[in-house]
């Protein structure tokens, strides 16, 4: 279950920022406390936030010590796991939500569960339990449910971009529905405008794109069979809306809605040629709002909804969580690094990350949004709005460690007429029945 976040940190930027963070919960008699500390907060801006914070911590906060230590993002999962399990590494780091990392490190009781914190400092009214719920596993590794393990400090989503500029001189208005985004689409092609940029050589756009048609048809209120199906409580991908979702991307296709040659243009290069002016719209999450800021015709929007749909799902997630490790033996480290965490994911950090141009996790409606970047102000209140309506849905890969690379490969094949929407969706269920049956063996 990796985040954009985690999939773009490639290179290792390893380095040590050694910061002094308090304690409220420390008297003036406390002793002084060392927390090490893994993140994955390799992006320049990202990390120049944290190194702001730290300092902040510092002049406010002497007693408690944070050793910080940034790595990539593939250079924090197996480390990570083997200094634990030496009984070395750090109290606090950053886990990747599934099976294979948060559920691995749980199931080896090499995390502690933080749900007296959550209660403490209210994380389970700053997040709806569909964030929360990503970072809960239960005794009996069922993922979703019981304890909690962590909170995370960044949110994501895909959403609908669009060029207004291109909308205006087609006379075209904003699409709410996903019959008006087709009836958009048909009157920028005869107007000779590229409808929808879509790049399929790599990465994941087109799986997102499909991900998007499908929970753009589910309201928030019915999400529960969705839920169940990520969560591995069971289901099943042979779903009529997510058929109709890989036929309209076979229809669209058809009618020649895609930017021509997508098959062979890659997803960062995709969104380049969006930010240059080439299309009218993107289906795209919210790691391209930097990106995109100097382009003032390049907005963001809802992605527009199903017939009969009033809260649709829009794929999402968080960045990964940060947790308390079982390196923190005592109450004090762990209650130090309960602080810290709760410093992440506070009212002052989400308003940091929005300087920075990145969207805080948590959603307060009187967030401090820079004054110079509208489209992060834009996606801003998407995600505020979807929290509110308990909208955050999934990445589709997220239901087994292998259906990432199915999901790209199937979305190919799709789109290259090699075989159907159903076929599609019976090589999802093919892939989860046979994660589901390795569960059963433990």
């Amino acid at each position: 279950m990796i985040s954009h976040y985690g999939r773009a940190a490639v290179r290792r930027l390893s380095r040590l920022a050694t910061v002094g963070i308090a304690a409220g919960l420390f008297t003036a008699a406390a002793q002084a406390i060392t927390i090490s500390e893994w993140d994955i907060y390799t992006y320049p801006d990202q990390t120049s936030a944290v190194d702001a914070a730290l300092k902040d911590f510092s002049a406010l906060h002497p007693d408690i010590t944070i050793q910080r230590s940034v790595h990539s993002f593939d250079d924090t999962r197996i480390p990570l796991k083997l200094a634990l399990s030496s009984g070395d590494g750090p109290q606090v780091s950053h886990v990747n939500q599934g099976g294979g990392d948060m559920g691995a490190l749980v199931k080896d009781k090499l995390l502690h569960p933080v749900d007296a914190y959550a209660e403490r400092y209210g994380w389970n009214k700053r997040f709806p339990e569909s964030i929360l719920k990503r970072n809960r596993w239960s005794d009996a590794q069922e993922f979703g449910s019981g304890k909690l393990y962590g909170v995370a400090s960044l949110g994501e989503m895909v959403g609908l971009y669009y060029n207004k500029a291109l909308l205006d001189k087609a006379g075209v208005a904003v699409p709410q529905t996903l019959d008006e985004l087709q009836d958009a689409m048909a009157k920028l092609q005869q107007q000779g405008t590229a409808p929808m940029m879509l790049g399929l050589l790599d990465g994941n756009m087109g799986q997102q794109l499909l991900s998007t048609l499908w929970e753009a048809q589910i309201d928030s209120a019915d999400r529960k069979t969705l839920d169940d199906l990520i969560y591995n409580v069971g289901g099943s991908f042979n779903d009529a809306k997510l058929i109709k979702a890989g036929a309209m991307m076979q229809d669209w296709n058809k009618k020649g809605f895609f930017f021509p040659g997508f098959q062979g243009i890659g997803g960062d290069d995709a969104a380049s040629l969006f930010q240059n002016g080439q299309a009218a719209f993107l289906v795209s999450g919210t790691w391209y709002l930097g990106q995109f800021k100097g382009n003032k015709d390049i907005h963001f929007a809802t992605m527009p909804k199903g017939a009969g749909v009033t809260h649709p799902l829009m794929v999402g997630g968080t960045d990964l969580a940060f947790s308390i490790t079982s390196t923190a033996k005592t109450q004090q480290q762990r209650d130090a690094a309960a602080i810290f965490i709760d410093y992440m994911v506070s009212d002052k950090m989400a308003d940091r990350w929005l300087q920075a141009g990145f969207l805080p996790a948590s959603s307060r409606a009187g967030a401090v949004i820079p004054a110079d970047n509208p489209l992060l102000g834009e996606a801003w209140q998407v995600w505020v709005a979807l929290n509110q309506n308990d909208g955050l849905g999934h990445y589709i890969d997220w239901a087994t460690p292998t259906m990432n690379a199915e999901l790209n490969q199937n979305v190919q094949l799709l789109l290259g007429d090699r075989l159907t929407p159903e076929k599609m969706a019976a090589n999802f269920d093919s892939n989860y029945a046979g994660y589901l049956k390795t569960l059963k063996k433990h």
